[in-house]
């Protein structure tokens, strides 16, 4: 398969994403309290598995890649807003957004 450089940069922001916020989730669950809210915990669900979906079909050549990379960028923007907007952000957090905010910029790339 030949790959596109957007691609490419997608593939690789949409599993760094889908390690970090997995990573975020165990870190939030464990702290309890207001970062184990179920709407937070769920929209990095969300964005986990939507991360690891764009991955597959991208790696598959699917041609339903743009649709689910859209999408995918608009879950990580909500994701990257929830941890970043969280009262009680820590590092762990704000690195969770930072690569879902990397991840939507090269999803909505992909789906152009």
């Amino acid at each position: 398969m030949n790959m596109s450089p957007a691609m490419k940069a997608c593939i690789e922001a949409c599993t760094t994403s889908h390690r970090e916020v997995l990573h975020c989730i165990t870190h939030c669950l464990h702290k309890g309290g207001s970062h184990a809210e179920p709407g937070h915990i769920g929209i990095m669900t969300d964005c986990a598995e939507i991360c690891a979906a764009s991955l597959n079909f991208m790696l598959r050549d699917s041609r339903h890649a743009p649709h689910l990379c859209r999408e995918c960028a608009e879950i990580c923007t909500q994701c990257a807003e929830s941890c970043a907007n969280h009262p009680d952000a820590d590092d762990h957090m704000r690195q969770c957004a930072e690569a879902c905010r990397r991840c939507a910029e090269a999803c909505r790339a992909m789906a152009a």
